[in-house]
C-alpha cells in the first residue's frame, strides 16, 4: 500500500475492533483531499461536529454527486438500470475534474493494486461490468504468480444480473452472447487463469422467481492453482431485488467452512476499493471474525473500452463510501 493513500484498513481481530474502524473512518472523513473537493462546491466541512453528525452531514450533501439518480442518460433502457459507464462530466468545471481525480488519489480510489500480506486463505473475485469480469480475474491470476500466493481456494463471486445492451461492446471482447454476470466471470476466469472449460456445477432453478436461483460451479482442472469456484448466489430478498454483495458473501460462507481468523482477498476495481473494503468489514469481518482487504485492477488496463473512471464516477463512488460508512456507524455505534 503507497504511504500517501487513506486505506480503510481491517483491524486485526484481537483489537477492539469497532473503535479502530471508527478511527479508519474519521481519518478518511476529515481527509484534506474530502474538504478541498467539498470545497470546491461552494461548501464547507463542519469539522466542529462529531463523526456520525458529519457523516450525516456528508451523505445530504452528497446527493448532488448520486449521479446514476439525478442523470437521465446514465440509465441502461434495456435491464431498466442506472449504468455507471453511461455517466457523463459535462458539468463539472475544469478544475473540478483535475480536483477530483488529486482527491481520488488520496483517499483510496486510485493505486491500490498490491496486497499487503504473503498470504490468504480465500481469494474472492468480486463480478462487475463490462470489462471487470475479465480485469479482475486477471489482476487475481497476475497477484498469485508474482506473489506466489496460494489460498485454499479462488471462489468468484458473481451474480444473475443480464448483461446489457449498452457493455455488449466491451463484454463482446471476451464473453461473446453472454447471458449475465456469471457467464462474463467465467470467461474471464478461464481466459485469465488459463483453465480448461470443464466443470461440474450444482445449481437451483426457482420456475416462479428468477432471484431465488443460485448456481455453483467447480472448475475440474486447474493444473498447479487451487481449486476454482465461480458462485450466482440468491437473493436474500428475492420479491424485490436480484441478489446483491453482501448476498452473494453470505452465499459463499454457506458453502465454504471458512473458520474465524481467515484471510480473505477481495479483488475488485481500483475505483470501488474504498466502498468494497468498508461493506466487506461491515458485512464480514466484524460479524464473521476474519480479515479482508481489498485490491483493485489499474484503470489504465480497461482504457477507454471499460470506462468509468471519469469524475462523475469517482465522484459518485465517494458518495458510495459515504453511504457505507453511514451504514456502519448505525449498525455498530460508538460505546457510550
Amino acid at each position: 500500500m503507497k504511504n500517501n493513500i487513506i486505506y480503510l484498513k481491517c483491524p486485526p481481530i484481537e483489537e477492539d475492533r469497532v473503535s479502530s474502524v471508527h478511527a479508519a473512518i474519521e481519518t478518511w472523513v476529515r481527509s484534506s483531499a474530502l474538504s478541498q473537493l467539498i470545497d470546491s462546491f461552494g461548501s464547507k466541512v463542519p469539522n466542529e461536529l462529531d463523526l456520525d453528525s458529519l457523516v450525516t452531514w456528508l451523505l445530504n450533501f452528497s446527493e448532488q454527486w448520486d449521479f446514476r439518480r439525478l442523470q437521465q442518460e446514465a440509465v441502461a433502457k434495456d435491464i431498466g438500470e442506472g449504468a455507471r459507464w453511461l455517466l457523463n462530466d459535462s458539468h463539472l468545471t475544469p478544475r473540478q475534474q483535475n480536483l477530483i481525480e488529486d482527491s481520488a488519489k488520496i483517499i483510496g480510489l486510485i493505486g491500490i493494486s498490491e496486497p499487503t500480506r504473503q498470504s490468504y486463505d480465500y481469494v474472492l473475485v468480486l463480478g462487475g461490468a463490462r470489462l471487470s469480469c475479465l480485469l479482475r480475474p486477471r489482476l487475481a491470476a497476475k497477484m498469485m504468480k508474482e506473489r506466489h500466493i496460494q489460498p485454499k481456494a479462488i471462489v468468484l463471486l458473481a451474480s444473475s444480473r443480464p448483461v446489457a445492451d449498452s457493455e455488449r461492446e466491451a463484454t463482446d471482447t471476451y464473453a461473446l452472447n453472454a447471458v449475465d454476470e456469471f457467464d462474463l466471470l467465467n470467461a474471464g476466469a478461464e481466459m485469465s487463469f488459463q483453465i480448461i472449460r470443464d466443470f461440474t456445477e450444482e445449481h437451483y432453478d426457482d420456475p416462479i422467481n428468477v432471484n431465488r436461483n443460485w448456481v455453483i460451479r467447480r472448475y475440474s482442472i486447474t493444473m498447479k492453482l487451487p481449486p476454482i469456484v465461480s458462485m450466482s448466489a440468491p437473493s436474500s430478498e428475492p420479491d424485490k431485488r436480484r441478489a446483491n454483495s453482501a448476498d452473494t458473501y453470505e452465499f459463499f460462507f454457506s458453502k465454504f467452512n471458512v473458520s474465524p481468523g481467515s484471510s480473505l482477498l477481495l479483488v475488485t476495481s481500483q475505483i470501488y476499493v474504498p466502498y468494497q473494503q468498508l461493506e466487506a468489514i461491515r458485512t464480514l469481518a466484524l460479524p464473521r471474525d476474519v480479515i479482508v482487504e481489498t485490491v483493485g485492477f489499474p484503470p489504465v488496463w480497461g482504457g477507454k473500452l471499460q470506462g468509468m473512471t471519469g469524475p462523475s464516477n469517482y465522484l459518485q463512488e465517494i458518495r458510495s463510501t459515504i453511504q457505507s460508512a453511514h451504514r456502519f456507524l448505525k449498525l455498530f455505534p460508538k460505546k457510550k
